[in-house]
């Protein structure tokens, strides 16, 4: 394996890993106060045990994942420390804003975790949020420098490509590059979607697989209420930030866009292509604004060979599995949510053969929820690849400008067989790189599983109910249950149960 290909493994390795924890910092914290909340306003035991212990979860996460980003960092000035002197030109300002928002996250994360009992209720549900809203700063600043790399802007573009000299640089002004407008809104919606359906699987894995008794039953039942009602509620900001993204790639990147939807020949009417699905004019309607079925979609015929995406196939083929996965989780969500929380009398006797006239208790829905809530790690990782092979062959773009010949070509700001390192002391240090993530990784799971099979759900919420006073009403004792196909008479109706 030669350097460049070394490289470029590193690179992908370190950022997916990377990316298995930056969802969870981003949508945690949101979960975790919800449930807080409910807790109070409900005087609901079930709901502060929720808030407690995934409390601890995010703070294992959180520094798994802090140590994930270490290591990224040090392969920017190692492994791409020629794109990292660019960054350091020009685009270093959101870097150093984000070191005070990853501060901020560390600084509000140890208070919460230290504040249970020793602040006001609304002081606390406050501090969990300024850690949600830290975390969310972090990604956010992360992603204007992949947007800058797409779009670069802030100095002399043109004059950098011809002279490779750096001028008229505007720090400001490259804090929001033309992307920015497609990948923010993307990505913090992806991460919520991903958190709270990841953790939709996760409850109804523990309702399926788990001889549960009455307190774990009514736990994992607010559990996949609470996730499942965020999944549906973001669903529909993921579906805008997608659209909209689209609409950026079509005015900002062209050429992307083809290679992300697979787009060979320019033409009017350009269908929507998923595998052996075309829809006519579809991806010609959703790119462009008023939208037109008819627009002209620039395609790989239009632009030069020297750089069409070499591996475009790969980025076609994780964007498709990317979108559908997407759009299935939020159909999905939405029908076990529309069932979870409204009435529908007559809809839930005409589908209950699918389980759906109590989906938390019958099988099939809880199946589905498993599967597509899981998948949704799936959509997030084929997200990222899509996005990051799409890019290629530039590590920074440069203007799209039309050639003698009538085609189009991309003036690079650096090409990617630029800007890696060719020392082979880079092997020693990309090998330590892979090996530390993958211990970390591991020591994660193995950390996750000590936390959530060390300690009884029951204690939690006994412990929860004297910090709040109430007691639970149960039509018996705490006797167990298998799975999900018992219902649980002693159920607590809000406060007409709770003492």
């Amino acid at each position: 394996m030669g350097l460049f290909v070394f490289d470029r493994v590193l690179a992908a390795f370190t950022m997916g890993t990377h990316m298995l924890f930056t969802y969870w910092a981003i949508s945690l914290p949101i979960f975790i106060v919800t449930a807080e909340y409910l807790a109070y306003k409900r005087n609901d035991p079930y709901y502060m045990a929720l808030a407690k212990r995934f409390s601890v979860v995010m703070a294992v996460l959180f520094a798994v994942g802090s140590a994930a980003g270490a290591a990224i960092a040090v392969e920017f000035i190692t492994v791409w420390y020629r794109w990292m002197y660019i960054v350091n030109e020009v685009d270093i300002l959101p870097f150093e804003i984000e070191v005070m928002a990853f501060f901020s996250e560390v600084i509000f994360l140890s208070l919460y975790l230290y504040g249970w009992d020793r602040l006001s209720r609304t002081a606390h549900m406050v501090l969990g949020l300024m850690v949600g809203v830290g975390s969310t700063m972090s990604a956010v600043l992360i992603v204007l420098v992949n947007s800058w790399m797409n779009t670069p802007n802030g100095f002399n573009v043109e004059e950098f490509v011809t002279t490779g000299k750096i001028t008229d640089v505007n720090p400001i002004a490259s804090l929001w590059p033309p992307a920015a407008s497609a990948e923010v809104p993307m990505v913090i919606a992806g991460a919520w979607f991903v958190g709270f359906g990841s953790l939709t699987g996760y409850f109804a894995f523990r309702k399926l697989f788990s001889k549960l008794n009455r307190d774990q039953n009514e736990y994992y039942n607010r559990g996949l209420k609470l996730s499942l009602f965020l999944a549906s509620l973001d669903a529909f900001l993921l579906g805008w930030s997608g659209d909209n993204a689209g609409k950026v790639l079509y005015s900002e990147q062209p050429l992307k866009l083809a290679t992300l939807e697979g787009v060979m020949k320019t033409g009017a009417g350009v269908p929507m292509t998923v595998g052996p699905i075309s829809i006519p004019g579809v991806l010609s309607l959703l790119s462009t604004w008023p939208p037109n079925p008819n627009a002209v979609v620039l395609g790989y015929s239009s632009f030069v060979k020297a750089v069409q995406d070499p591996i475009w196939w790969i980025s076609h083929d994780a964007y498709d599995l990317h979108a559908t996965l997407g759009i299935v989780g939020a159909l999905v969500f939405w029908i076990l949510a529309s069932f979870t929380f409204f009435r529908l009398p007559r809809m839930k006797k005409a589908f209950g053969f699918l389980g759906l006239d109590n989906p938390l208790e019958k099988k099939l829905p809880l199946y589905v929820a498993l599967v597509v809530g899981w998948l949704q790690l799936l959509a997030w990782e084929s997200g990222w690849v899509a996005a990051e092979t799409g890019r290629q062959p530039f590590v920074i773009w440069g203007p799209m400008e039309e050639t003698s010949s009538g085609l189009y070509t991309i003036q690079a700001g650096m090409l990617t067989t630029q800007g890696f390192n060719n020392n082979p002391d880079v092997l020693p240090i990309g090998i330590a790189i892979m090996a530390a993530l993958v211990l970390a990784v591991l020591g994660t799971l193995y950390m996750l599983r000590k936390l959530f099979m060390g300690r009884d759900v029951s204690k939690d919420v006994k412990i929860s109910e004297n910090e709040l006073d109430v007691s639970v009403k149960t039509a018996g004792p705490r006797t167990s249950i298998q799975g999900s196909t018992v219902e649980d008479k002693g159920e607590m109706k809000d406060k007409g149960e709770i003492k």
